[in-house]
């Protein structure tokens, strides 16, 4: 069969949009299909859109986030329905919306399922895909299949675990991928390492030294493979082991991202993080002394959030001497705790699923308007990447610091221009 994988494009302007770094999901899926003997091709919108008029495909297969799901079901709308299935995070959470638009849907992780499901042996609407126990039985995701996308690129997107036991009450992860960490063998990472011609790589895992133990192995093996520069995803508690920092910094860790989610201790709480500030501000310094930069990350908007939670938050950042920041507005998505909660209070105002991509405000906020949340976001984020900033970073020889400033800039300037009215507010 002839099967063609699409990723939807952002629809609006974000840092996402600047990397052209795919979704594993549809990767993996197409690496089995095509090891199956099927003809398969992946467009990432982002990289490259097909010329849906001449587009065709035996079958089309599209993974939606809840931010690209507007996009998604527009792209299915284009084809027979009978052609179509749909996967991904927001299908996952929303099955029945998303059968609307496509023959069946698939949920949770589907490469166990993929192949029955397109291969006619399971027919049900609904395929309720299974944990991969074993993840070194998944093939490297064979990245050629992406139309436009360059095997030369920078930074490189890998995976080594799936799941998470934390809780956040914003957090849609534990949904998908459930409570229960699941590893792949550092022989298998390693393996497909050395198979890439990449200069550095991105560990997209939710929790990259989620165990320790096993961190160690794949770093001790990282540093005995040359295998250098890269970044990842990490929680505050990692900073209490100085083991482990000391060899993330020998196995060349440039950058790690962490969710700080606020500054305001009682809304750390009513998040279900399990840290404290002071937990936070030990992280920054301790990865700042191994010369680790890091992308802090917030979430604003919470109901003990106000007007000066936001403000607070970027002389935190600045303060802290945070390298980059990524300030999301509290988002409702499907299936979580902040969801189910606002909902009941009937404080969401919008389904727009466009709006759900952490940079717009869709409900009502208790101590402050959605109007004062969104404008006040925009101008702290303004402010964390001013020109002013920029250039201060230069004079100071932060390079890459100054450079991702500039990005920021840019992106801001344009989420000031494509939603300079902020008509959505007008529904409040």
């Amino acid at each position: 069969m002839r099967i063609v994988f699409i990723e939807p494009r952002a629809c609006e302007a974000n840092v996402y949009s600047k990397f052209s770094m795919p979704l594993l999901g549809p990767v993996y899926l197409g690496t089995i299909l095509k090891n199956r003997g099927h003809e398969v091709e992946i467009y990432n919108e982002n990289i490259q859109v097909p010329d849906y008029a001449t587009l065709n495909a035996d079958l089309i297969g599209i993974s939606i986030l809840t931010s690209t799901a507007k996009r998604g079901y527009e792209i299915a709308g284009r084809f027979p329905k009978e052609k179509v299935i749909i996967g991904g995070v927001h299908a996952s959470l929303l099955p029945r919306e998303s059968l609307e638009f496509a023959r069946q849907v698939v949920t949770g992780e589907a490469e166990l399922v993929i192949a029955d499901v397109v291969e006619g042996r399971r027919r049900e609407p609904v395929v309720q895909g299974m944990p991969v126990e074993n993840l070194d039985i998944l093939p490297n995701p064979d990245f050629s299949l992406i139309k436009g996308y360059s095997l030369n690129q920078r930074i490189m997107p890998i995976s080594t675990s799936r799941g998470c036991p934390f809780d956040c009450s914003f957090c849609s992860v534990t949904k998908i991928f459930g409570r229960k960490y699941r590893f792949r063998s550092h022989q298998n990472i390693i393996a497909e390492m050395k198979s890439r011609n990449t200069i550095s790589f991105f560990f997209c895992d939710d929790n990259f030294a989620a165990c320790p133990k096993r961190t160690r192995e794949l770093l001790s093996q990282m540093i005995k493979n040359n295998l250098s520069a890269w970044t990842a995803q990490v929680r505050c508690d990692v900073a209490k082991d100085s083991g482990l920092l000391n060899l993330m910094s020998k196995a060349g860790c440039r950058n790690v991202c962490i969710g700080f989610e606020s500054v305001n201790a009682t809304t750390l709480k009513s998040y279900q993080k399990k840290q404290t500030i002071e937990e936070i501000i030990c992280a920054i310094r301790s990865f700042h002394k191994r010369r680790i930069k890091i992308h802090g990350m917030f979430v604003l908007g919470a109901e003990y959030d106000n007007k000066n939670t936001v403000w607070q938050t970027l002389e935190f950042a600045i303060k802290q001497k945070i390298d980059t920041i990524q300030m999301s507005i509290l988002t409702p998505f499907p299936g979580t705790k902040v969801h189910e909660e606002l909902d009941a209070q009937k404080r969401i105002f919008t389904r727009d699923w466009s709006l759900y991509d952490g940079q717009h405000i869709v409900f009502r906020p208790k101590l402050l308007s959605a109007k004062e949340l969104q404008i006040n976001v925009l101008k702290a984020y303004a402010k964390f990447y001013s020109l002013y900033r920029t250039f201060f970073l230069l004079l100071k020889l932060r390079f890459r610091n100054a450079a991702y400033g500039f990005m920021g800039h840019i992106i801001v300037k344009e989420w000031i221009k494509r939603n300079g009215k902020m008509r959505w507010l007008l529904q409040i």
